[in-house]
């Protein structure tokens, strides 16, 4: 099963969750696009994209609170000055841990909100020596590059699924108080996305070590979005329905049958807006 993204324009529906939710009409898109781009042109310390596409993509996400914008730009270029190294990755360079291990799967289907749901596996299927924290977050940023290019992922948000079936030590010891700081900030201050919910599951008491990590990065807005669902699955559908899940979270959908590497080649051919992507940053 292969992976294709919906880089088509938001439907009828969409559009009125983004009017809503988001403040947008024609009228107000138009003219935050126009006032986004003067004081992008007027930062003279700011390097972007500045077609229209692109401005919405941070528009969204500020809920077309101009100054909002900018100053999300402004904080993922800071982000992108203090982790320098991640800022130039292409898909070509993760080819290997993306292919080959099957740590992070982009589900095929959206949640029963048109949400992109996104599946991590950190438990006893990740090496920390064979991948790293470092490359997982790497793919990780690089899959949110592919969710701005679709419209209805900039509206709906995204849901992500952290899997922690048979976590060890191994995989504790894998993970860093920089590393999930790092992850935070991203997703916090940084990243033009919605992040709509953060679902921990199949999670063992060994995941009390993991949580003593993250908690102190974590901030109020994101915190009500964090569930802890254990094996109680029924849990997690009072969240996102049963059928939009695969038979591995209790849903009414096949267990997975594709990962890593059938999504890949779908990150490759978009490689060149991922390069515009990475143009963006302080001069």
């Amino acid at each position: 099963m292969s992976f294709e993204l919906d880089v088509g324009p938001p439907s009828a529906e969409v559009l009125e969750v983004a009017r809503q939710e988001l403040r947008e009409t024609p009228e107000v898109r138009v003219a935050a696009i126009l006032e986004l781009r003067k004081l992008l042109q007027a930062a003279t310390d700011l390097s972007f994209p500045d077609d229209d596409d692109f401005l919405v993509a941070f528009l969204r996400p500020s809920h077309f609170y101009v100054d909002s914008a900018l100053k999300l730009m402004r904080n993922l270029a800071e982000f992108l000055k203090t982790h320098n190294d991640i800022k130039n990755v292409l898909p070509v360079d993760l080819k290997d841990e993306i292919c080959n291990y099957n740590l992070v799967t982009v589900l095929t289907n959206r949640d029963q909100r048109g949400r992109r749901m996104v599946v991590v596996h950190m438990g006893e299927i990740w090496d920390p020596k064979a991948v790293s924290e470092d490359k997982i977050f790497a793919i990780l940023y690089t899959i949110h590059k592919l969710a701005v290019m679709e419209q209805t992922t900039q509206i709906n948000g995204a849901v992500v699924l952290y899997d922690f079936e048979g976590l060890g030590m191994k995989q504790v010891k894998g993970m860093s108080p920089g590393g999930t700081k790092r992850l935070l900030s991203f997703i916090q201050e940084a990243a033009p996305l919605r992040i709509k919910g953060v679902h921990f599951v199949k999670e063992p008491m060994l995941f009390n070590m993991v949580w003593a990590l993250m908690k102190p990065f974590v901030n109020d807005k994101l915190k009500k979005r964090m569930y802890f669902h254990g094996s109680d699955m029924k849990k997690l559908h009072a969240h996102v329905n049963a059928d939009c899940l695969p038979a591995n979270y209790g849903g009414t959908l096949p267990a997975l049958n594709y990962g890593s590497k059938d999504w890949y080649p779908t990150m490759e051919k978009h490689s060149d807006f991922i390069k515009k992507f990475n143009s963006a940053g302080f001069k």
